[in-house]
């Protein structure tokens, strides 16, 4: 079994576990007589420690987080009471329940920290020794996969805030004159 596979059902173990924790746990978020604060509490001490037990060393893709922020967006729907017939936006049911920090925020602050940590290891220590370890000889065809090292160097980045080429110009009307501008796509 490769190592992509080993994970993807790793991450799928763990979100599933997370879903049964959060249907466990229903009647308890519909309650009204809960207060957000002991909802965050049940969050932070169960659903979250479910979900993101060992994500220190993950290496996430963009489609993983999508999975691991829909689980936490049920949580915290069901938490505010609200069904998804209701057709409120995740960021108001943000609102609503004060959720200050994403998981996937969670998961890129523990990464650094146990990066952090391995590169404080004096340099005999095996942690150490694969986190600078390159492997040798030729590579496989294609894009390589993003690595765990990638991950934490360069951020598991929004799309929306990726910057995109500037590859067209389109007239801007000001006034009774047109100008040709750069325009982002």
């Amino acid at each position: 079994m490769t190592d992509l596979v080993y994970f993807n059902l790793l991450l799928a173990n763990r979100n599933n576990q997370g879903r049964q924790a959060i249907r466990q746990l229903n009647s308890i978020l519909w309650d009204k007589a809960v207060s957000k604060e002991n909802k965050h509490k049940i969050y932070n001490s169960i659903v979250k420690s479910i979900i993101s037990y060992g994500s220190e060393v993950w290496p996430l893709k963009e489609r993983n987080l999508k999975l691991l922020e829909a689980t936490e967006m049920d949580f915290w729907r069901r938490a505010a009471g609200k069904s998804i017939l209701d057709r409120v936006r995740n960021e108001r049911i943000q609102n609503i329940m004060g959720v200050k920090h994403r998981i996937s925020e969670d998961i890129k602050i523990n990464q650094l920290r146990w990066y952090g940590h391995v590169q404080r290891m004096e340099e005999n220590r095996i942690p150490k020794k694969i986190l600078n370890w390159t492997p040798q000889g030729k590579s496989k065809r294609g894009r390589p996969r993003r690595s765990w090292r990638e991950g934490i160097d360069g951020g598991h980045q929004n799309k929306r805030n990726r910057r995109k080429p500037l590859d067209r110009q389109r007239p801007m009307e000001t006034g009774n004159q047109k100008t040709s501008k750069n325009v982002i796509n």
